[in-house]
């Protein structure tokens, strides 16, 4: 079986991608696996539906932190309810996690409260998660630590002390197409290549001026093989078996 390309991350049912996702989408079937995230129950259903158009298209549901931060508990409470309901039919859970920017002590709480639950559940139904983290990545640490899950760091937005705490813990990092333009060489030289992921975070996280699509992780690939010192292709491949385990052992 040829190795694919593996965008760990992206949002492809963003309404942002309407008029170009066929065809993108057409022209990478055969060659990739994408998780295509969720962030509320609306995208969540929205992603189901593309899924049975595109089943390389792995359906994730989620409930990003944001949401969480910005809407009343009562909406969140449905939110969660739906996804509690739902879980069983998705591939992964994603997008989730903590996002403390510019959040004040009660919308943090509510969002370390929904995480914990959304965990739980991730857990029970033994999902993989892929989680958010912003300007939280210590409570983040904390959070996952008192589940038995396997999680992926989307987008690392850590140093290189965060880096190693996150692999003794057994978490797996996703470098996106942002680096690129964050020139965050020491994170990918140092990361193991056994716990490495590959995202673009579609449609945002561009590398360049355009709009962000999963066509950009060949181009990824090429970047962390530079500073790893490694072929593209060896990169692609470990890439792609990490994903095997993580997902299917």
């Amino acid at each position: 079986m040829e190795d694919k390309f593996i965008d760990v991350h992206a949002h492809i049912s963003d309404r942002s991608l309407e008029k170009i996702r066929n065809n993108f989408l057409e022209s990478i079937s055969n060659s990739y696996l994408i998780l295509n995230s969720g962030e509320n129950k609306d995208d969540s259903e929205r992603i189901l539906k593309d899924s049975k158009m595109y089943p390389f298209l792995l359906p994730c549901i989620g409930l990003h932190p944001n949401e969480i931060a910005y809407k009343s508990y009562k909406i969140i409470q449905e939110e969660f309810d739906f996804f509690s309901r739902n879980i069983g039919q998705f591939f992964a859970v994603s997008e989730i996690g903590l996002d403390y920017k510019s959040k004040d002590i009660y919308q943090i709480e509510q969002e370390k409260e929904f995480l914990y639950r959304i965990l739980e559940q991730a857990e029970k139904n033994n999902k993989v998660c892929i989680i958010h983290s912003r300007k939280a990545i210590e409570d983040v640490f904390d959070v996952v630590s008192s589940f038995n899950i396997k999680v992926i760091l989307h987008n690392f937005e850590g140093n290189l002390r965060n880096l190693n705490r996150a692999q003794e813990l057994g978490i797996n990092i996703s470098i996106s197409t942002g680096f690129m333009k964050f020139k965050k060489e020491n994170i990918i030289k140092n990361v193991n290549v056994d716990k490495l992921f590959t995202e673009t975070d579609s449609p945002a996280l561009s590398p360049d001026s355009n709009i962000n699509t999963p066509l950009n992780i060949p181009k990824l690939l090429n970047y962390i093989s530079s500073i790893k010192k490694m072929e593209a292709e060896q990169i692609k491949s470990i890439v792609y078996k990490n994903f095997r385990r993580l997902f299917y052992d």
